[in-house]
């Protein structure tokens, strides 16, 4: 074990160093790439400020920058005019940081910063080769170059840190916009008959940003245009147009992107964009080009920017992230708790009693008279047939019958008085402490059986709980990979438990293109079992969905009392346990009115309470009547038949306490079923019957109380035999029948339909 478990340490490790070296190494590719991309934006055609600012940037956050100044080495010889000034300081910020951080180990940001700024300072006499007027220049891509710095400062840290799935906060989202616009800058000569390639990409990432921050994403959209036209010179309709689509398409975004689409295309037409024009304008080969783009951009992709860049979104998944790690650390406090509790339990655990007590101790009281006799050996000769004769003595003595010495003891014996009563004596409180121990450890057992099952139903519950999180999770995320995969714009999706049953509601925005019976199928895919749809809810912008397991079987019960003026002692219940499983109940009171009403509401709530607190099935039935017992000084009890159901296997158990016999129903057949309990809240040893069956499709169970087969005498069979076939209306009918007979107990009766 210690081998595998090393083993799969080394694995892990040697995985997740994988993963790191192909971070790593998409990092320095990438860092080379942008340097070189963006040493093409020029002022005044010979400073290049940018890769300087992503030169500070990167390094201020800790990334290596041989990479950039690579990129930037190589940029610099990528037009006519090289910019020595800018490669120069480039070098010479980088050494003089390497020197540093050799002989102190750590170079603060302030000193960095001034250190880039006196490097820039020290470098500008280099660009005077080319004009004196590079001395202005020089000093503006000095600032350029800080300000940039900053900006890439903050897109880097955002790169390092996204791992931790955190919001991308405003100032990081502005940082990131403004690095999109220096991209976009850095191709703005990528034009070619009519399409330009920085315009189709402000199309896309303006389609995606509107798509996943709305009116924000627009904003974005009209300042990467307005970048693009001050840069290149460009007509200004194309700021016109951008802006039109974008804000058009943020008011329209929850409509799916077909709509976005449509809006781009909307202010093309009104600013006239598609005739034959320049390539940087919303010409169709650029909005063609955006749009196909778009389109197959996934909506995976868009939904987890989403949960990145939007408050709302965020603040919702981390809330339910808070929610889930609550309910783990619950779990784990309540399987903390079980074991405890588990651990009383064994200071209630007794040793079982020797065998014979009893014997041991007449005998004993035998020999306390016979150890003085002279003749004893005679007697004591047979040690084990001595000992029956003893406790032959001492039961009849105990009976009250005369006695007389039984062989072997001596029929002149002087000391068989004394004899006697010292063996009655010794019997009598050898029962007595007998059956004071024996309720001790009565007493002690059930504390022990309690404790221990408070123990392990807290445990699996905690277990349970653990299991139902890490499943619902699992399967939220399969739902929403399946509808997503799909086609749906998912808007809200939420996997949760109530009353035993899963249930799953989904919110997907319009248009919905199909029926909830393709949805319900797509969900079905994902979760491998069936589903059932309760709700159908439709708005302007979003229709909602409500789905549960279906489980192989159905069963509902319908209820028939009397209508009387005076309050019923009758009760009934029905109740949905965890797992799949339905529970009815039928309990009749002491009595009549409300007294009875309580006794018999009593006897279910408690019923209910135990099962859905998980603990196990003997227990359940053993503490209804206990606990029924000990509410009250005074008598209560009722009688108690319930019946639970396994929906998915069709195994039920049928629970008696003093109830009259309930009858099954199956193929035009009737079945009774009875069994022999007293009801509970009698006696603390009171246990009830338990039948169990295999129900099928189409069964019926009929319960009630003792009102309604007090009131027939033909009996209860004959009358649902003559009522066929059994419904939900056979409960009104026989009670219709029981009061022509005369009846005017409380009568209720429960027929459950399984389907």
């Amino acid at each position: 074990m210690i081998s595998y478990n090393f083993g799969m340490r080394t694995k892990k490790n040697a995985t997740q160093n994988r993963t790191e070296s192909l971070i790593g190494t998409a990092v320095v590719i990438g860092g080379f790439l942008l340097a070189l991309l963006l040493s093409r934006i020029r002022i005044h055609g010979l400073h290049a400020p940018l890769p300087l600012g992503l030169l500070l940037g990167s390094q201020l956050v800790g990334f290596e920058p041989a990479a950039i100044i690579g990129g930037i080495i190589l940029g610099a010889f990528s037009d006519t005019k090289p910019y020595w000034q800018g490669v120069s300081a480039a070098l010479l910020y980088w050494g003089i940081t390497r020197i540093i951080l050799l002989v102190r180990k750590k170079c603060r940001p302030t000193v960095r910063f001034i250190i880039f700024a006196l490097c820039m300072i020290a470098t500008l006499p280099i660009s005077v080769i080319y004009g004196t007027r590079e001395w202005l220049y020089g000093l503006i891509s000095l600032s350029v170059s800080v300000l940039s710095a900053m900006c890439f400062r903050q897109i880097c840290l955002t790169v390092k840190t996204i791992n931790r799935a955190r919001l991308i906060t405003d100032t990081e989202q502005a940082a990131i916009v403004l690095g999109i616009g220096a991209l976009l800058l850095a191709v703005s000569d990528a034009a070619f008959l009519g399409w330009s390639l920085p315009v189709s990409m402000i199309l896309l990432v303006t389609m995606i940003a509107v798509s996943v921050r709305g009116v924000t994403g627009a904003a974005a959209g009209i300042l990467w245009s307005v970048m693009l036209v001050l840069y290149t010179g460009a007509d200004p309709t194309l700021i016109g147009s951008v802006a039109l689509g974008a804000l058009t398409a943020g008011a329209l975004r929850e409509k799916g992107k077909p709509f976005i689409i449509g809006a781009f295309v909307l202010s093309g037409l009104v600013f006239r964009s598609f005739a034959v024009r320049e390539a940087y304008a919303m010409s169709i080969p650029n909005l063609l080009c955006g749009a196909a783009f778009f389109t197959v951009f996934p909506r995976r992709w868009l939904t987890s920017l989403r949960k990145y860049v939007d408050p709302r979104l965020h603040t919702e998944l981390a809330a339910t992230d808070s929610i889930k790690r609550t309910e783990r650390r619950v779990s784990w406090e309540m399987e903390r708790m079980g074991k405890i509790l588990g651990g009383f339990s064994s200071m209630f655990h007794t040793a079982p009693e020797e065998e014979d007590v009893i014997r041991k101790w007449t005998v004993q009281g035998a020999l306390a008279i016979c150890h003085g006799c002279e003749v004893r050996r005679l007697c004591w000769k047979n040690p084990e047939l001595m000992r029956d004769a003893i406790t032959a003595l001492a039961e009849a003595a105990a009976q009250g019958n005369r006695v007389e010495p039984i062989d072997p003891i001596d029929e002149n014996c002087r000391h068989f008085g004394d004899l006697c009563a010292s063996v009655l004596l010794s019997y009598q409180q050898a029962q007595n402490r007998d059956a004071v121990s024996r309720q001790a450890r009565t007493q002690s057992s059930f504390a022990e059986r309690q404790l221990s099952g408070a123990g392990a139903a807290l445990c699996a519950s905690a277990r349970e709980m653990r299991g139902r999180s890490r499943n619902t999770e699992l399967r939220e995320r399969r739902i929403r990979d399946s509808l997503i995969s799909a086609g749906y714009d998912l808007e809200a999706l939420d996997v949760y438990e109530t009353d035993g049953s899963e249930l799953i509601s989904v919110s997907i925005r319009r248009p919905l293109r199909t029926r909830h019976s393709a949805v319900q199928w797509e969900i079905e895919q994902a979760c491998g079992f069936r589903l059932r749809c309760i709700r159908v809810t439709s708005g302007d912008s979003l229709v909602s969905f409500g789905f549960e397991q279906d489980a192989a079987l159905h069963a509902t019960a319908q209820v028939s009392r009397t209508a009387g003026e005076s309050v019923s002692g009758d009760a009934t219940g029905e109740c949905r346990i965890p797992g799949g499983r339905v529970c009815f109940a039928l309990s009749d009171g002491m009595g009549s009115g409300r007294q009875a009403r309580n006794e018999s509401e009593a006897a279910i709530r408690l019923l209910f309470r135990l099962y859905h607190a998980g603990v196990q099935k003997e227990l359940v039935y053993e503490n209804v009547n206990r606990m029924l017992l000990a509410q009250t000084e005074t008598e209560m009890y009722a009688t108690l038949d319930a019946v639970s159901i396994d929906l998915n296997t069709g195994e039920a158990e049928m629970l008696k306490y003093g109830a009259p016999p309930s009858f099954l129903l199956r193929d035009g057949k009737i079945s009774p079923i009875s069994g022999e309990a007293l009801p509970c809240g009698i006696l603390a040893e009171a246990k009830p019957s338990v039948i169990r069956l295999k129900l099928k499709r189409n069964d019926r169970i009929v319960l009630c109380s003792d009102g309604v087969q007090d009131a027939l005498p033909e009996g209860m069979e004959s009358a649902i035999r003559s009522m066929e076939p059994v419904d939900k209306k056979t409960g009104d009918a026989l009670i219709r029948l029981a009061e022509s007979r005369g009846g005017t107990d409380d009568m209720t009766v429960m027929v459950i339909c399984v389907a």
